[in-house]
């Protein structure tokens, strides 16, 4: 399939919003959970899904399940390495810093550990989550094109209900792991839900989720109800009603809000995707989404420069600085389209794909 427009620029909005989610600066407040108890993540890894099977699933068609398989793999150990390498600069930054913390007093046993994906202790919580969905993800797509979608959304649903009551979290017993915020046994109900939207798309073109009104109003009532619950106690001085945490494991109404909130953005039509191109900002958003690895690894690199600095500087001086930041996040963006171009200029295309996928990050 080709590139969506709507999905990449999404991306990018997302991206904008972790970037700001992970140091210290005056615009946080405005951008962490402000529709309420849905955030950047939960868009993120669901799109994730969504475009892991939009690129893989035709490579499978065209070339066979070994050769999807294989590039999977491929995809998977690139984004490894990625952990690894923030793995590495944020046992360096904490030594520098002469923080208290497991990997300042342990360097080495913080290194192996998060090499296994046992010790998630730095913002990069999301790529070894990722890693693991994306390892899943050929046997995933084999089970649904054998006509099993049934029973991946079952093992899907037990695992997120298993989540609830505290499967896949840090134990005292074993203190000397942390798995970091990101349930695996929650978090994969995004990743398989953007995944099988993503077969359904490209096994039948003609495949559209229902436009319904009715549902519509539901959703939009629904979302407006806990972003007014989450917000209550700046607005009525009461905390919410229904328990909000950042922490995205153990409360139902996360799911069902960026359920509600995702078939908001879905609804809109695609003359708005049209007038939205033509601005500025958006065009910025589009340029971060089409290259979501690079830009997520530099703003990790970014927020863990500035989490040591920014705090010492007047408001006046944070804000500018915020600001730079989120512009800087387009550096990592134009010098991979430029790779990417020169790349393409001495590559041919391969006869059967001469197509511009979606990037699978």
């Amino acid at each position: 399939m080709g590139r969506d427009w709507r999905v990449d620029t999404l991306r990018g909005y997302f991206l904008v919003l972790m970037t700001l989610g992970h140091f210290p600066n005056p615009l946080a407040r405005f951008t962490e959970y402000s529709f309420g108890y849905a955030a950047a993540p939960d868009g993120f890894v669901f799109l994730a899904g969504l475009v892991a099977a939009w690129v893989y699933l035709p490579l499978s068609k065209e070339r066979g399940r070994s050769a999807m398989t294989a590039k999977v793999l491929r995809r998977t150990r690139t984004i490894y390495l990625c952990h690894i390498a923030l793995i590495t600069v944020g046992i360096v930054f904490t030594l520098q810093s002469g923080a208290h913390s497991f990997r300042a007093s342990h360097p080495l046993r913080a290194f192996v550990l998060g090499s296994l994906l046992l010790q998630q202790g730095g913002f990069d919580k999301i790529l070894p989550m990722y890693c693991v969905f994306l390892a899943c993800t050929p046997i995933i797509l084999k089970q649904f094109s054998k006509g099993r979608a049934w029973l991946v959304g079952c093992i899907s649903a037990g695992l997120w209900v298993a989540a609830q009551f505290g499967l896949g979290d840090n134990s005292h017993r074993v203190p000397w792991i942390d798995l970091g915020t990101f349930n695996l046994c929650a978090w994969q109900a995004y990743f398989v839900a953007g995944q099988y939207l993503g077969y359904r798309r490209v096994h039948s073109l003609d495949f559209s989720i229902l436009k319904s009104r009715a549902l519509l109003a539901a959703c939009v009532v629904i979302a407006s109800l806990l972003m007014i619950d989450r917000h209550l106690l700046w607005l009525a001085g009461h905390p919410p009603l229904l328990g909000f945490t950042p922490h995205p494991n153990h409360n139902p109404a996360r799911l069902l809000d960026a359920a509600c909130l995702a078939y908001i953005l879905w609804f809109a039509p695609r003359a708005v995707d049209w007038k939205l191109m033509q601005i500025g900002a958006f065009k910025f958003l589009n340029l971060l989404g089409r290259h979501s690895l690079q830009v997520f690894m530099f703003s990790m690199l970014v927020a863990r420069s500035e989490a040591h600095t920014i705090t010492r500087l007047p408001l006046a001086a944070k804000l500018v600085l915020t600001l730079l930041t989120v512009l800087s996040l387009a550096l990592p963006a134009l010098v991979h389209q430029m790779y990417r171009a020169s790349r393409r200029s001495l590559v041919p295309p391969a006869p059967g794909l001469q197509f511009e996928t979606q990037s699978a990050s």
